[in-house]
């Protein structure tokens, strides 16, 4: 496998260090007691890539530390991985977790929202996980057109996340979503809770899948296929096909 080496755009404030795993440790914590439903996402996202019948390349967007793509990459023929992230330190963990794939690897510090069009090429498998939810609605429509430019032909865009039931609203999503967290979480203390709920109602903003295929149809793309949603309708996986 080879990889690229990556640079750090700076020295590190520690502070920063410091929040990054705080914040960090937490979530990893999340997953791994499978609040989010990274198991069964997982289940159904390997289950879609074991129908590709040749090498691909993927994008994974977002990617933090890479351990939820590394896992499900590991041990296929794909043609390449490159991983993009805002943090640098997260790209550290990244580079140990992407060891696992056996293709080129690239990791590459960057705001995806802005920064996707500097890729060097396109993709045929794309890869955003719990991320599309932290835009706007117009950032969400301009990002998929953006998606859809790096997207290559016959390529599909896959992406896991938060949605409104139709005709709900966020204020209701986050009512059931914070009831849920509280009462089902019991490996997090309640302060560790509360912090994930300060998160999650003042940077979510879910849509519903009919508003995210008007966004992917006008981009070009075709109407989700939904691969995956949960039993309390709080997430969903999602494949978006080029046209």
């Amino acid at each position: 496998m080879d990889q690229e080496p990556l640079i750090s755009p700076s020295p590190r404030d520690a502070e920063a260090v410091r929040d990054f795993f705080n914040g960090w440790n937490l979530y990893r914590r999340i997953v791994e007691n499978d609040y989010l439903c990274h198991d069964s996402v997982r289940q159904a996202l390997s289950g879609w890539l074991d129908g590709l019948e040749r090498p691909f390349s993927f994008l994974d967007l977002g990617c933090g530390d890479a351990a939820f793509s590394s896992g499900i990459l590991n041990g296929r023929a794909i043609a390449s991985y490159t991983g993009m992230d805002l943090s640098p330190v997260a790209l550290d963990l990244a580079r140990g977790n992407a060891r696992q794939i056996a293709a080129p690897v690239s990791l590459v510090h960057g705001d995806f929202v802005t920064e996707i069009g500097t890729l060097p090429a396109s993709y045929d498998v794309i890869y955003l996980g719990l991320s599309l939810h932290h835009l706007s609605r117009p950032e969400k429509e301009f990002f998929f057109g953006e998606l859809r430019r790096r997207t290559a032909p016959g390529g599909t865009l896959l992406v896991y996340d938060p949605i409104l039931s139709p005709g709900e609203v966020r204020d209701v999503f986050m009512g059931r979503w914070v009831d849920h967290a509280k009462w089902t979480w019991k490996a997090l203390t309640m302060e560790e809770i509360d912090g994930a709920v300060e998160h999650v109602t003042t940077a979510d903003f879910p849509e519903e899948i009919g508003t995210l295929n008007r966004m992917a149809v006008s981009a070009g793309f075709r109407p989700a296929e939904v691969l995956f949603t949960d039993r309390s309708d709080f997430y969903a996986l999602m494949a978006f096909r080029g046209e």
